[in-house]
């Protein structure tokens, strides 16, 4: 039976519970959204005197009477509960309809600070027993300071309860990030999945009912990623470097190209991650700092080259390191010097070493998708597939040219015989 728009309400027989007269207790399911809440009318009813279908006592004795009636000012009040409710609440529960009824107060509602503290908690935990990495806890933290910042502008507001949310926050939320804060799709995106975590998380924990935002759409848009072709790798490893610390970033840079291996964990990569394994060849045998998934590379010529350069190297020894790597910062500024000297016109950033690495260096020399996404330490192969991409973009730039290259040479009597024909 609807009883508005939103809400519907079955009544059936409890025929679990009959009692020695025969009779059972009807009982009442509401349902909104697919999402139900069970009370009792508090009245029995024979079997034979009750129409499942109707959801009603059948004939007009005294007692079906008297049960039609019970059932019609339940509706009536299920009526008002829910309308009340609907002021006071953006999303309306079953559940919250039933208490309603019943007199029960409703809980206080968890506010959004309240429950991502609760998260990064937990977070804080998985670090110190080195089963997350610290970058992942410091987004969440940052994700926090955003969602703070976002309610003063928006709402002038310190926090807001997750009853309070509604789907428009999620858009609201995002225009704050791309419109005053400056930040291009895909980041925002990112902290907007963290958002939708958060109250999915609430949903799961019994804190919210439903949760507003869980069908808006967090578009991805792959970027135009830079990467060095075999060329440009072979420039930079033979152009001489003026100063010493230009050479120790192009070295780590290469190294990165033949591992791919991101920055955080190059920085950290130490003497004991190198190993000899079952194939007799060395390895670096890592977890990534990102996403705490293995990364074994069998290292490459090149690789194992650089790697003996600096074994003696006085930063190396002090820290107990692979390579001399300086900060993140530098490290991308020294690029950009490098870049220049070597005449290369891309933006080198520690990135598209890794990049360089799953495309020029390992599928586009035939290495399995499989085995680049291993290599990379991806947790899915879809990860993987978005350089797969952009090698068959190369393919076919590459072949484009070639065509052109070739209708240069053909002669002009291969050229007429084909217009003829």
């Amino acid at each position: 039976m609807k009883v508005n728009e939103k809400l519907s309400m079955l009544l059936m027989l409890e025929k679990s519970k009959v009692s020695k007269d025969g009779k059972m207790p009807i009982t009442v399911r509401l349902t909104i959204d697919s999402k139900r809440a069970e009370l009792s009318l508090g009245m029995k009813i024979a079997p034979d005197k009750w129409n499942q279908d109707a959801g009603t006592a059948i004939g007009s004795t005294t007692e079906a009477r008297q049960i039609n009636t019970a059932i019609h000012r339940l509706r009536d009040a299920l009526i008002r509960h829910y309308d009340v409710l609907s002021t006071q609440h953006e999303y309306v529960s079953a559940a919250m309809v039933k208490d309603a009824y019943k007199g029960v107060k409703p809980k206080e509602s968890k506010m959004i600070s309240e429950t991502i503290d609760f998260m990064i908690e937990k977070m804080e935990k998985k670090v110190e027993k080195g089963k997350l990495a610290k970058s992942t806890l410091s987004k969440w933290e940052t994700t926090k300071k955003k969602i703070t910042q976002f309610l003063a502008f928006e709402y002038k507001l310190q926090d807001i309860a997750l009853d309070k949310i509604v789907y428009a926050f999620a858009e609201d939320f995002a225009d704050f990030l791309m419109l005053e804060q400056g930040l291009e799709n895909n980041s925002a995106m990112k902290y907007l999945k963290n958002i939708k975590k958060v109250l999915r998380t609430a949903v799961d924990r019994g804190w919210l009912d439903k949760s507003p935002i869980a069908a808006y759409q967090c578009p991805y848009f792959n970027p135009d990623r830079d990467i060095l072709d075999e060329e440009e790798i072979m420039v930079l490893y033979n152009k001489h470097m003026p100063v010493a610390r230009l050479a120790e970033i192009r070295d780590a840079y290469l190294f990165m190209c033949f591992t791919g291996y991101a920055y955080k964990d190059t920085a950290l990569l130490s003497p004991d991650h190198v190993t000899k394994f079952f194939d007799g060849e060395d390895w670096i045998m890592k977890n990534r700092e990102k996403t705490w998934c293995r990364e074994n590379v069998p290292l490459l010529p090149i690789a194992k080259e650089i790697i003996d350069r600096y074994k003696n190297h006085p930063i190396c020894v002090a820290n107990g390191t692979l390579l001399p790597i300086k900060s993140n910062q530098k490290f991308n500024t020294y690029l950009k010097e490098i870049a220049e000297i070597c005449g290369i016109n891309k933006n080198l950033t520690t990135h598209t070493a890794r990049h360089t690495f799953a495309t020029t260096v390992t599928l586009a020399n035939g290495v399995p998708l499989e085995t680049v996404s291993a290599l990379l330490g991806h947790k899915s192969i879809r990860t993987t597939q978005i350089y797969a991409k952009i090698v068959a973009k190369k393919i076919s730039e590459d072949m484009k040219e070639l065509k052109k290259a070739l209708q240069l040479k053909m002669p002009v009597s291969m050229l007429e015989e084909k217009a003829v024909a």
